[in-house]
């Protein structure tokens, strides 16, 4: 009886620690999730670094199969992996703009000065001064409905550039409800009817001699 017990006391221990052993169903998605990221960032700084060129179309891509707040994390990878100089000042603009476009209409305003601000961090400090202004420029074209944001956090970003940065975001739309009405005769003016009278053929004779 004692053996019996023995043995029963043996197997629930057994079981316990097989029980605790086992992951929950959180941990087991998170990991391969996890995982399945890592790998895609990595496959996409290779191919960047492979064919710089190609660096736009590849960041659409994983910018499209994404949700919209990867956005930015994508655009400062690539851009930090283009090779420097004229490589970088032609290309990190047109990764912006490539991302922004990609991006379901409603979240382009959102996610645009995220990605332009993500781009602007991961250029070094020798190029900002060429690179930065190309790079708001673009984010504004494609967001204009953001160009305050953008300017405030690519400034936020590089202080010393603030003029540079809102020259490159050029002036504000004009409102419509605020544009100047057009110029109307006033009242009593006799612009209108000069106007009038000076387009319409004169097919009545004077009143009285001498005519003009």
């Amino acid at each position: 009886m004692r053996s019996r017990s023995c043995t029963l006391t043996i197997a629930i221990a057994l079981v316990t620690v097989a029980a605790q052993s086992i992951p929950t169903g959180v941990p087991a998605q998170v990991v391969p999730t996890q995982a399945v990221a890592l790998k895609s960032s990595a496959a996409l700084i290779d191919a960047v670094t492979s064919d710089p060129n190609a660096a736009p179309r590849l960041t659409a891509q994983e910018v499209a199969t994404g949700s919209p707040e990867s956005a930015p994390p994508i655009v400062g990878a690539v851009v930090g992996a283009l090779p420097p100089g004229q490589p970088r000042l032609t290309l990190a603009p047109r990764v912006v703009s490539a991302a922004i476009a990609a991006l379901p209409a409603a979240e382009r305003v959102p996610q645009a000065p995220a990605c332009a601000c993500s781009a602007i961090r991961s250029v070094p400090p020798s190029e900002q001064g060429s690179v930065v202004p190309a790079i708001v420029a673009a984010a504004v074209a494609l967001a204009p409905g953001a160009r305050l944001d953008i300017v405030k956090c690519a400034t936020e970003a590089v202080p010393t550039m603030a003029s540079a940065i809102a020259a490159a975001a050029g002036p504000a739309p004009i409102q419509a409800e605020l544009a100047s009405p057009p110029v109307s005769p006033l009242p009593g003016s006799t612009i209108g009817r000069d106007v009038l009278f000076s387009n319409t053929p004169q097919t009545q004779g004077c009143a009285s001699p001498p005519c003009p």
